[in-house]
């Protein structure tokens, strides 16, 4: 025998319900069936909005009224034939009329009782097990309607009612000792000792169903909603989300109990019990496998993954109770849960500080006004001597729960959790774990509540793990770097199992958002005319407000308005890859500003780029000094531009006509000044000079400008050009004066004892920086372990590719730290 259990988006209409009834001939070829309907979809909203209308004296419930009785006539004609539409017509108009003066008598007293309240409730499961059950007798079903009330007893909390199991026991086997068709039960209500309606709570339907099929001693129960089963987290908050074939019976209670809508809390608890397998099912797809829940085996297939899936509850309040006169007396946290019990306060988590100072609760958040004024009288001595300082109970917050049967032994997971939610910047504001291990609660502000559901989804690996990218620029690094990002994809999704979800692009005119991804191969067609204010301040405030985990904000450009975002950026635990000087060869003050946020953060921030390129030397200057190696030095030409123009000096050309080339091949800016007054090489030095510890500022750093001091006035670049001849016989005699004592020249730099120094200098034809080539950059590191042999790094200095190389490659070590 089977219990079928139809949720109110199962049977919302008629082809709904027709759908329904396949299901159930198809389970009639092998078993019995006993079906069990919530009311149609809406219909509960509507009867409680109606009643709570009517309970003001409004007339205007009899609207609602109107709109239930319009969807259940509709429903009718849409499903009975003519010749029998009379007949449900007569019962439905027997209802309504009871039900209209229930409601009349509440809009004439002004007031709701629980009693009234559970009586207008049972009406939506009334109607659609009635509509149902003459349907399937109409299509040759041979069904009979069946009221809950006279199966299920309860206790008289009327309006989230607890069962008595030994006494529903009773009555169901009474109910079914002589049944031989297919019931239609309604499901959610039952009945007090004194016969008046009760209900089980929202969703209890699957309760009503898991109750009779573990007295029954059913092969199974069928849970038949609209999604297709249990999901690893909501999927409406995290996308990523997966049906979870298999669940234990552990897993699904504490997953439902903390927020899942799937199973109603209180409806494995029976079919546990009588070790009966409970399916969900989606009645819209009933083609798909589903989830199976049921008794956990060793030989379980998933014990490789710790965690099972996620669930979450945000309609809830923090209730905090503390104060150091709690410390070491008894009976105060007795005193808590039954006064709270008392009142019929249902506590969802309960943590408590080993010290005894504190104790918090998070219940329900229609509860939190009354369970505050409760406490209040409760501990009315306590808080008037001080004993406790404090009661406070906060809102906007969320209960994450982490679940999974094979937590269980398996170390570290809490360890992961807490450090996955810490990069992300999450605060967890209380913590509960149970003994059995099955469960990690936790509370944080609602504001995060999908970051972290995400971050944590991926970290456990129940999906495949991203990295959110906002880039601002975009010039050729950063087309560069787009293309770079959409070449790579495959390999990364494959190999790493990450995704680089580029969800974000601005420049100062236009810009794209896009949480779940620009198509990189139209994101020039997809930027728009921005309608905020154009400043980078603006962009931050959007991804900000977007909040998502694992945020990266990439910056391609060189602005100094962009730097100055750097500490509001990591100080929201977002982290930082940039490609531009003006942060880290700032002003000192803005330099100390960001190491600060930094240090402050959670977030990254990483500028490999700004000294090299695609050359690592940041890391490597940084390892040398975390792995206690002294630096005595640092050498090196830091500009591709200029090494270019002296490799080719080297080689006998003239200098004027060198620049001249270099400009057609783009090696310069547009205006070659901007390169030969040193000011990009003087700035990678400042940052090479601030990582080794000094104090210096861009003014401290002695750099040799290649412009001709009678050139440097105002001046077209035309114009300078044609003049710049007047320094090449300088530099032919230089080069000569050199060779004659086998020396070169070379426009080069140097850090030591706290000084940094740019010039050209005469150097030995053997030195590796007179080896160098085409646009290479070259930096060489005198250490103590590296004295007679210095460590060379020496490669591309410049150029789209190799620059958009290091950022990417940033990025990926970010994502890396992340997740």
């Amino acid at each position: 025998m089977k219990v079928l259990k139809f949720g109110g988006t199962s049977i919302e209409n008629g082809d709904r319900i027709r759908n329904v009834l396949n299901i159930i001939r198809k389970a009639m070829q092998d078993s019995p069936v006993i079906v069990v309907v919530s009311a149609i979809r809406k219909v509960t909203d509507l009867l409680l909005e109606s009643a709570v209308v009517a309970s003001k004296g409004d007339i205007g419930y009899r609207e609602t009224l109107g709109e239930i009785e319009k969807l259940h006539r509709e429903l009718v004609h849409d499903l009975i034939d003519v010749s029998q539409v009379k007949e449900v017509e007569n019962y439905l108009q027997s209802e309504l009329a009871e039900l209209s003066d229930v409601l009349h008598g509440v809009c004439l007293l002004r007031e709701l009782s629980d009693k009234s309240r559970a009586l207008i409730m049972s009406f939506g499961e009334r109607f659609s097990a009635w509509i149902i059950s003459s349907f399937l007798r109409q299509e040759g079903v041979d069904a009979s309607y069946a009221d809950a009330r006279s199966m299920i007893v309860t206790d008289t909390n009327h309006c989230d009612a607890r069962v008595d199991m030994r006494a529903s026991a009773k009555l169901i086997r009474a109910w079914f000792k002589d049944a031989s068709n297919v019931p239609v039960i309604t499901g959610y209500i039952g009945a007090a000792p004194d016969g008046t309606a009760t209900t089980l709570g929202r969703g209890g339907s699957d309760y009503t169903a898991t109750i009779i099929g573990s007295v029954l001693g059913a092969d199974e129960i069928q849970i038949w909603t609209d999604v297709d089963g249990f999901f690893s987290a909501d999927p409406k908050r995290v996308k990523d989300a997966y049906v979870l074939p298999f669940i234990s019976y552990g897993e699904a209670t504490e997953l439902s109990h903390s927020g899942a809508k799937v199973l109603h809390p209180y409806s494995v608890h029976p079919a546990m019990k009588a070790e009966i397998p409970i399916s969900i099912k989606n009645s819209i797809n009933p083609d798909a496998e589903g989830t199976r829940i049921g008794r956990s085996e060793k030989s379980d297939v998933r014990a490789e993954r710790p965690v099972t899936g996620l669930s979450s509850i945000n309609n809830v309040v923090l209730v905090n109770l503390s104060g150091s006169g709690m410390v070491g007396v008894p009976g105060i946290a007795s005193r808590l849960f039954s006064c709270l019990a008392r009142h019929l306060i249902n506590i969802i988590f309960i943590s408590q500080a080993s010290s005894e100072q504190s104790i918090s609760l998070v219940i329900n958040l229609t509860q939190a006004g009354k369970a505050r004024r409760i406490l209040e009288e409760e501990f009315a001595a306590e808080i008037a001597s001080r004993q406790i300082e404090s009661l406070t109970v906060k809102k906007h917050i969320a209960m994450i729960a982490v679940v999974g049967n094979n937590m269980s032994g398996h170390p570290g997971v809490s360890a992961h959790l807490f450090e996955t939610l810490g990069k992300n910047g999450i605060n967890v504001i209380a913590v509960a774990q149970g003994s059995n291990e099955m469960n990690i609660s936790f509370v944080i502000d609602s504001h995060d509540e999908d970051k972290a559901l995400n971050c944590v989804h991926e970290s456990f690996f129940l999906s495949r793990r991203k990295v959110h990218v906002f880039i601002v620029g975009t010039g050729t690094i950063a087309k560069s770097l787009i293309s770079q990002i959409r070449d790579h994809s495959l390999t990364l999704r494959k190999e790493k199992e990450l995704d680089v979800v580029v969800s974000g692009m601005a420049n100062t005119r236009m810009m794209a958002l896009r949480d779940d991804g620009i198509e990189l191969g139209k994101w020039e067609s997809i930027l728009k005319p921005r309608d905020d204010g154009k400043t980078v301040g603006d962009y931050v405030a959007r991804i900000k407000t977007r909040n998502l985990h694992n945020t990266i904000f990439v910056d391609c450009t060189a602005s100094g308005e962009v730097a100055e975002s750097y500490p509001d950026l990591l100080a929201s635990n977002i982290s930082v890859v940039t490609a531009n000087k003006l942060g880290m060869a700032g002003s000192w003050k803005l330099y100390e500003t960001i190491r600060e946020a930094q240090r402050s953060s959670n977030a990254r921030f990483l500028y490999e780029t700004n000294v090299g390129a695609g050359l690592p030397i940041i890391n490597t200057l940084n390892d040398l000094k975390n792995s206690g190696d002294k630096i005595i030095k640092i050498e090196g030409v830091l500009s591709g531009t200029l090494s270019y123009i002296f490799n080719e000096l080297r080689k006998g050309g003239k200098f004027s006509e060198i620049v001249r080339k270099a400009k057609k091949a783009g090696y310069t800016e547009p205006d070659p000044r901007e390169d030969l007054s040193g000011a990009d090489f003087a700035r990678k030095f400042l940052i090479l000079g601030r990582e080794l510890g000094y104090k210096i500022d861009y003014k401290d750093v002695k750099c040799e400008s290649l412009v001709p001091e009678s050139l440097r006035g105002e001046m077209s670049v035309d114009v300078f050009m044609e003049e710049l001849s007047c320094v090449d016989g300088y530099y032919e005699a230089k080069i000569r004066e050199a060779a004659e004592n086998d020396m070169t020249i070379a426009y080069a730099g140097e850090i030591s004892e706290g000084k940094a120094r740019i010039s050209v200098k005469t150097i030995p034809v053997s030195s590796p920086v007179a080896g160098l080539n085409g646009t290479e950059n070259m930096v060489v590191f005198t250490t103590d372990r590296y004295f007679d042999t210095p460590l060379v790094v020496k490669g591309p200095g410049a150029g789209g590719e190799v620059t958009a190389g290091g950022v990417f490659a940033d990025i990926l070590r970010i994502a890396s730290y992340l997740i």
